[in-house]
């Protein structure tokens, strides 16, 4: 070995071509419906209480048999066929769970995907971040939409396959 050699060795980068993550992108959008379709679409689509109406937002609940805390799920129609969610943890208690995230997405029936819209971890008022640096980061995120997108698209798909593993169904 020569003594000045690098410990590490340098490998040639390559470019990963912007359809190439446009096509993951939207696999991911398509796994996250599926997900979420097991977890409760498919039972809230059979519900006669579970139609169509803008006046007013539809809520209910996910719960697992586990020592888990409850998820509220608010539903607020688009359209027929599309529709804005927000999930967050029912309990404000996060010692029981690792992770607190919450998300807000969109669901396309027609297309069968799910867009997230925003997620994060949900943090008490005394941490929450101050206005300047929001500011901050929403302008470097900006740089890059589509990175950004299938980031946001891959926290949520971990989120969701834990809900999975969990159990969380409609209460």
């Amino acid at each position: 070995m020569k003594i000045n050699a690098s410990l590490f060795s340098i490998k040639e980068t390559q470019e990963l071509k912007t359809q190439n993550i446009v096509d993951y992108l939207y696999s991911i959008y398509e796994l996250n419906f599926d997900i979420i379709d097991e977890i409760f679409l498919n039972s809230l689509m059979n519900k006669r209480e579970f139609k169509y109406s803008k006046s007013s937002p539809n809520y209910f609940v996910l719960s697992s048999n586990e020592y888990v805390p409850d998820i509220n799920v608010e539903v607020n129609f688009l359209s027929p066929f599309t529709f804005d969610v927000l999930m967050h943890y029912k309990d404000k208690e996060f010692e029981k769970i690792r992770y607190s995230y919450y998300a807000k997405y969109r669901l396309f029936l027609d297309a069968k995907m799910l867009e997230v819209k925003e997620t994060g971890f949900d943090q008490s008022d005394y941490r929450k971040i101050k206005e300047p640096e929001e500011k901050m980061i929403n302008r470097s995120n900006n740089d890059r939409p589509i990175e950004e997108k299938l980031t946001k698209s891959l926290l949520v798909n971990e989120w969701f396959n834990k809900l999975l593993e969990q159990g969380y169904k409609i209460k």
